[in-house]
């Protein structure tokens, strides 16, 4: 693989282009395992033990051993992993190691998941080139392996942590200690039981049509429910009067931080609008295809162009990569998800009685990020007003929507533990991406409405089960995973199991 063979000229001789790309800045472990400041991406959670060699040497007996292996390209890794996690705090307690690939991603990534790390027994959160060699001394590491009740890789792909990964197979290797091992959804693994010597088991991931090999998260069925009133908060935060909550629509649009850029807006004047409020306005810009309607096609995620710099940087060393590499809707040519969504939805299209005031809300945490980090609080809000309808010779169309239609965008995060409650509140038609996002509304009744840019045979097979009424067959992974803690004739059985398909 390109990013394991860039991974290893970097452990060979620093790379700068590589180094860049992959952003292993140094090698020193972060978070809980180091309080050094010198690391540009040190990330230390001052609710945790800053000695990870002190957590372990005060480990209870029966403790659970999580690996999770975090990618650069965003956060659903680390989400994965807390799932994980959390389904296993209910058998036991809970030893989690987070290794990040970039250093970059520590920062943001121990905020996300700082609440479900509190609760853990141990914790340890490392990146760079060393990782896991350098976090904790080898007899550490070796009594932290073997001690465990079980241990798990979730998730976990090999062949792009080459340091981590001999870590991991030769602890296994000199205990002689068995580990299970997930990806995130629809990933392989290839032949695990050969290449772990027999000790690895992969647990298969994944939606599945007809609820035989695969398995999801379905966290979300568990979380207890709030008394949270999510329309009446993101109504007041849109500037609208208490008693106009009850005609509120709440709608769900969450997209890939990174590609914050494709979605194309015309900030319009604040005064032409006749209001001084902090709510911004705004005319959408979608691209149009030759007959009117939303120009389709199939715009590459940002992974997708980082990976192809990386082949470049291994043919052409002087090669200077671009790590920005989103692109505007209209400059590419096919609307963003957020164009679709607004199409596909059924916000735009339903018909009301004449004069009477309809009040939409999308919220959008990964759309106008900069304007609320600007804003200094936690949210941003912009009501549009118009759509700039761009067809691909540059010609423009300007579509006022009727003063009666008002629609809003509100930037804002939803807390993991309110994630049930809001989407309860929402209507049914979202927009998801990753795997857990995606689970989440799938169980919760929702359909996504719109092709994913990653991962579209996940998002097919999700909405074949629904279609088919087979979505309680989808195995529960927190059922499994339990299962394999608590039940001997369970874990025997699936070890088998997966002994044969791995020998298939």
């Amino acid at each position: 693989m390109a990013l394991a063979w860039a991974q290893k000229q970097t452990q060979e001789g620093p790379d700068p282009a590589l180094s860049m790309l992959l952003g292993t800045v140094g090698s020193e472990p972060c978070g809980s395992s180091s309080s050094s400041t010198a690391h540009p991406a040190a990330y230390v959670n001052p609710s945790l033990p800053k000695s990870a060699a002190a957590q372990a040497t005060s480990l209870p007996q029966g403790y659970l051993l999580v690996f999770t292996l975090v990618l650069p390209d965003g956060l659903g890794d680390l989400i994965f992993g807390e799932n994980a996690v959390t389904e296993l705090l209910d058998v036991g307690p809970v030893a989690w190691i987070r290794c990040h690939l970039s250093a970059e991603q520590v920062a943001p990534g121990e905020r996300l998941i700082g609440e479900t790390a509190g609760k853990l027994t141990f914790n340890l959160t490392c990146s760079g080139r060393s990782s896991l060699s350098s976090a904790l001394h080898s007899h550490q590491l070796e009594r932290l392996w073997s001690n465990a009740k079980e241990r798990f890789l979730a998730p976990w792909i090999f062949g792009l942590s080459e340091k981590d990964e001999e870590v991991i197979l030769e602890l296994a290797r000199r205990t002689s200690k068995r580990f299970w091992a997930l990806t995130e959804y629809g990933r392989s693994m290839g032949n695990i039981h050969t290449y772990s010597g027999g000790l690895g088991a992969m647990i298969p991931t994944g939606w599945s049509v007809d609820g035989t090999d695969g398995g999801v998260f379905k966290s979300i069925l568990r979380v207890p429910r709030t008394s949270t009133d999510w329309r009446k908060i993101v109504a007041e935060h849109c500037g609208l009067p208490s008693d106009r909550v009850s005609e509120v629509r709440l709608w769900w649009f969450y997209s890939r931080k990174d590609d914050e850029k494709k979605h194309s807006f015309r900030e319009l004047d604040k005064e032409a609008s006749g209001t001084d409020s902090h709510v911004r306005f705004v005319s959408k810009v979608v691209p149009i295809d030759e007959n009117g309607s939303v120009a389709r096609g199939h715009e590459k995620t940002s992974g997708e162009k980082l990976a192809e710099q990386l082949h470049q940087c291994a043919a052409d060393p002087s090669f200077k990569p671009n790590l920005d590499v989103s692109c505007a809707e209209v400059t590419a040519g096919c609307a963003g998800q957020l164009s679709q969504f607004l199409w596909d939805s059924g916000l735009l299209g339903e018909k009301t009685a004449e004069g009477k005031e309809v009040f939409d809300i999308i919220v959008a945490p990964n759309v106008f990020s900069s304007w609320r980090r600007a804003s200094g609080t936690d949210r941003a809000v912009a009501r549009m007003l118009q759509m700039d309808l761009v067809s691909r010779d540059g010609s423009q169309q300007v579509f006022t929507l009727p003063s009666n239609r008002k629609i809003f965008i509100c930037s804002m995060k939803v807390p993991r533990n309110e994630m049930r409650t809001f989407l309860e509140q929402c209507q049914q038609a979202v927009y998801t991406t990753g795997d857990q996002s995606l689970a989440e509304a799938m169980f919760m009744g929702k359909i996504p409405c719109v092709r994913p840019d990653a991962k579209v045979s996940q998002w097919e097979m999700a909405l074949v089960a629904k279609m088919n009424g087979t979505m309680e067959r989808v195995p529960d992974l927190g059922v499994e995973l339990r299962n394999i803690v608590e039940d001997g004739t369970a874990r025997k059985a699936a070890q088998e199991a997966l002994r044969l398909r791995s020998a298939d």
